[in-house]
């Protein structure tokens, strides 16, 4: 069953929304994508990648605060295909979803935005395709952020929400946690099919995890169900740097329950890779 918990225990409050926010349709190689595309163009990218029931609001202050925290950075949130406003990828096979977005998706948005490399900043299933996309392009990606990363599922909870598919409460759900969908149906179908193949194909991102050398933050809620099998899964299998970083009174969006904190870790993290710019991996990389 679909399971939102935010911890009634933090005070952290969403941040009202301007009424016109600095969000566009971008046409890509692989369609149009529903952005939203702040701070200095010419700057190094953080891209945001939602959830699979998100859309670009759900990372929205997250966006805002890095704006006003790392002035010179670009900042592009995006709906992945079949959210927000971004239209569903056609002719793909829905336990090909999560690759389709990860090695055609981003890529397309970096090629129509001019982003070359970029900061990853990913939250639970989102962090599927970043890291996916970061095993596939490791000199496209300088470091990644995983909130509450979902790179596996399991088959029961999975088919207990395609039973409780009908059930129109999940919609108030979804809009609680700032995710706005021109169609919520078909968000719920592509969330349940990425679900559907981490439970199918436990190795469909754990399998390649060894090849991922981007510099690794790891953020979890203390009190997100599952999060233990989780974390386990991802310290077994990546061999690169990785810092794992627990919030005891947080549950799996802890972007929501605790943003302040959550823009914390994500700016020290990136100021840690700006630190080894130029040596360590990337003297490695140049070598290479």
């Amino acid at each position: 069953m679909l399971c939102f918990r935010q911890d009634l225990s933090t005070t952290a409050a969403r941040v009202a929304r301007p009424r016109e926010l600095r969000r566009r349709i971008v046409t890509t190689d692989m369609g149009n994508i529903d952005l939203l595309d702040i701070g200095k163009t010419a700057g190094r990218a953080v891209i945001l990648i939602t959830h699979g029931l998100g859309s670009l609001e759900s990372f929205e202050e997250i966006a805002e605060g890095l704006e006003a925290r790392y002035p010179g950075r670009r900042i592009v949130a995006y709906s992945r295909p079949g959210r927000g406003r971004s239209p569903i990828s056609q002719g793909v096979e829905p336990s090909a979803l999560l690759a389709h977005e990860a090695l055609r998706v981003l890529p397309a948005i970096m090629r129509a935005l001019d982003i070359v490399t970029a900061d990853l900043v990913a939250h639970s299933d989102g962090a599927a395709v970043a890291m996916l996309f970061a095993c596939a392009n490791p000199l496209k990606v300088e470091s990644i952020v995983a909130i509450s990363p979902q790179v596996h599922a399991d088959h029961r909870p999975v088919e207990q929400t395609g039973a409780h598919f009908a059930d129109h409460n999940h919609i108030d759900e979804v809009h609680r946690l700032g995710a706005e969908h021109r169609d919520t149906d078909l968000a719920l179908r592509c969330w349940i099919a990425a679900q559907e193949t981490l439970a199918a194909n436990p190795d469909h991102v754990l399998g390649g995890l060894a090849g991922l050398d981007a510099p690794l933050l790891m953020v979890q809620g203390l009190k997100d169900d599952g999060a233990q099998h989780q974390m386990s899964a991802l310290s077994t299998r990546v061999r690169g740097p990785m810092k794992w970083v627990i919030l005891r009174k947080d549950g799996h969006f802890p972007q929501h329950d605790s943003t302040d904190m959550v823009l914390d870790l994500i700016c020290g993290h990136l100021q840690d890779a700006d630190c080894k710019r130029g040596s360590g991996r990337l003297q490695t990389r140049a070598a290479s």
